[in-house]
């Protein structure tokens, strides 16, 4: 039987040799999953695992083979955390909590599903689909600001959610989305969302010619550019404008770093840099750690905002941010 072990971590940079031995291993007859070599686990690292694991897994089973995992301790401090947050049932090898029954805390959010609101936008006003996301992604926001009041910091977080959710279920053909995240007691915040759908590539050849992945990616987080960029208004129902992405990525490479990834591309951006890496994924995920929180949110997203309405405008695509990701 062979046997593929975990990560020594589940973070950001840690998964590539793992999904290497898991995609040259989908059709082997019998493969044991040893979980024991795994010591720490980051929200962004463990979802994007989970959601692989969670394909991986099906097929096997669909496809009649053995899958077996061991090496759980129920002593070790990252077990109990996975078990807790819903990760062994999120990939279908059944333990601990189901997705979303824990509750979470001021210091975590659990894996959570997000179905996408239902809209008809023959009789319904698409802001009534945006208070929906807004109402299901404020409570996320209060537990990863580590308070209720709106404060700027909550402000941010609830933003950050906002925009991720929405532009799943506007681009990606996907029906739910799922998110967790991590607050620290030194005041760090990592947010990992994911969606099992069409990907980045696929969505934004609505209205481009796309040469490749990793290019699909860096066209995704300029401003404007989005699926539906070149498409009528009649078409474009959630109004959207392309600056979701844009507007994160600028955001949270200064005060930590942003990951988009989707099919065999990813992308992270720290500062001033922006890396191009691979990771095969069947969706989109999107992973961001701040390292601290921008006293004043409204004032940095309106000045990326206005940079980014005439970068658009130079290149010569939409320059007008939507209301939405005005909104802060």
């Amino acid at each position: 039987m062979k046997t593929i072990y975990f990560p020594s971590q589940f973070g950001r940079d840690t998964l590539d040799a793992f999904f290497e031995e898991l995609e040259s291993n989908l059709n082997e007859p019998e493969v044991c999953v040893d979980c024991s070599t795994l010591n720490f686990s980051y929200p962004s690292g463990m979802l994007v695992a989970g959601s692989k694991m969670r394909g991986w897994i099906k097929h096997r089973r669909e496809a009649g083979l053995v899958t077996k995992k061991k090496g759980h301790d129920s002593s070790k401090n990252v077990h109990c955390y996975l078990r807790h947050l819903g990760f062994f049932q999120f990939i279908g090898m059944g333990e601990g909590n189901e997705v979303g029954q824990a509750s979470g805390s001021m210091t975590y959010l659990p894996i959570t599903k997000i179905v996408k609101p239902s809209f008809d936008s023959n009789t319904q006003d698409v802001q009534v689909w945006y208070d929906e996301i807004i109402s299901q992604t404020r409570r996320f926001a209060n537990l990863l600001s580590g308070t209720s009041s709106y404060t700027e910091e909550n402000k941010l977080y609830h933003y950050a959610l906002r925009e991720i959710v929405r532009n799943v279920f506007e681009h990606s053909s996907a029906d739910e989305c799922y998110l967790c995240g991590q607050r620290w007691t030194d005041g760090r915040v990592e947010v990992a969302v994911i969606d099992e759908g069409v990907g980045i590539s696929s969505s934004l050849q609505r209205s481009f010619s796309v040469e490749s992945e990793i290019a699909a990616l860096r066209m995704a987080i300029k401003p404007g550019i989005s699926s539906t960029t070149k498409i009528s208004e009649e078409e474009n129902v959630y109004g959207n404008s392309g600056f979701g992405l844009y507007v994160l990525e600028q955001l949270v490479s200064s005060f930590g770093w942003f990951m988009v990834g989707s099919g065999s591309a990813k992308l992270v951006s720290q500062g001033q840099i922006v890396n191009e890496q691979s990771l095969n994924f069947d969706g989109t995920y999107i992973g961001l750690r701040l390292n601290r929180a921008p006293s004043q949110f409204s004032g940095i997203l309106g000045d990326i905002i206005y940079t980014g309405e005439q970068e658009a405008q130079a290149f010569g695509v939409r320059a007008k941010a939507s209301g939405m990701s005005k909104l802060g």
